[in-house]
């Protein structure tokens, strides 16, 4: 065997050790935001001193002044949230239980999810809002605001529900902004930050669903979901 035969060998073998004791999570991701041009998809937060910072922190304002105690109890309660919160709108069927291959595939859309939230936030790191102290909710203070995570989180959920249950779109999309308002009375976030999180909540959902790898789960995922729904709607 020729030494140029034995040396390609080597690095072939070297090469192929390296893929292999990658994470999985480097090897099969299906979004990489390390790569976005975030201000591409999100807007610059407003500053203070402009009109439109007056006029987000007049929203802020207004809607926490407005919010009655249960709104904010249950914005509270929402605030520990996941994909199964669309129960309420999709029926109790939608499950953990019922859906393993679901569950399994939010698992790493929402790891994924968390990972391009940080790296928007951390773009931008706007300063979150005082109000949040007024209200008694004990989630952590700590992270920037923009955008919002809960809200992103809301809308890639919706976006991707909608496309397994194209019919339940409209009533998806409401308690996604539901769930973005509730940051917003609770006084976790500005408005800005709730509407920067519904541009990147859709757009991360896209970039999911034209994953190749990601399709080829998510068919999986659809037939599961329409079948649960099936079996309930047959029982009834």
């Amino acid at each position: 065997m020729t030494t140029s035969i034995i040396r390609t060998l080597y690095f072939s073998v070297l090469a192929l050790t390296l893929f292999l004791s990658l994470p999985l999570t480097a090897k099969a991701a299906f979004i990489d935001p390390t790569h976005y041009n975030i201000e591409a998809i999100i807007p610059a937060p407003p500053q203070p001193g402009t009109e439109q910072y007056r006029i987000d922190t007049g929203y802020l304002k207004n809607a926490r002044a407005t919010a009655n105690k249960e709104a904010v109890t249950k914005a509270i309660a929402a605030s520990h949230d996941s994909v199964f919160d669309y129960s309420e709108t999709l029926g109790s069927w939608f499950n953990s239980r019922n859906l393993p291959k679901t569950t399994a595939l939010f698992t790493k859309v929402d790891k994924e999810t968390k990972q391009a939230i940080e790296i928007a936030k951390h773009h931008f790191a706007r300063t979150r809002p005082i109000y949040w102290l007024e209200t008694g909710d004990p989630e952590k203070s700590d992270g920037y605001s923009y955008p919002s995570g809960h809200t992103t989180r809301a809308f890639v959920w919706a976006d991707l529900l909608s496309n397994a249950i194209p019919d339940e779109q409209k009533a998806l999309h409401l308690q996604a902004r539901e769930k973005a308002w509730f940051r917003v009375i609770l006084g976790r976030h500005f408005p800005a930050d709730v509407r920067a999180g519904k541009i990147y909540g859709k757009f991360l959902a896209a970039q999911f669903l034209t994953n190749p790898i990601f399709q080829k789960k998510w068919a999986g995922v659809v037939s599961e979901i329409q079948a649960a729904r099936k079996a309930t709607a047959s029982h009834s």
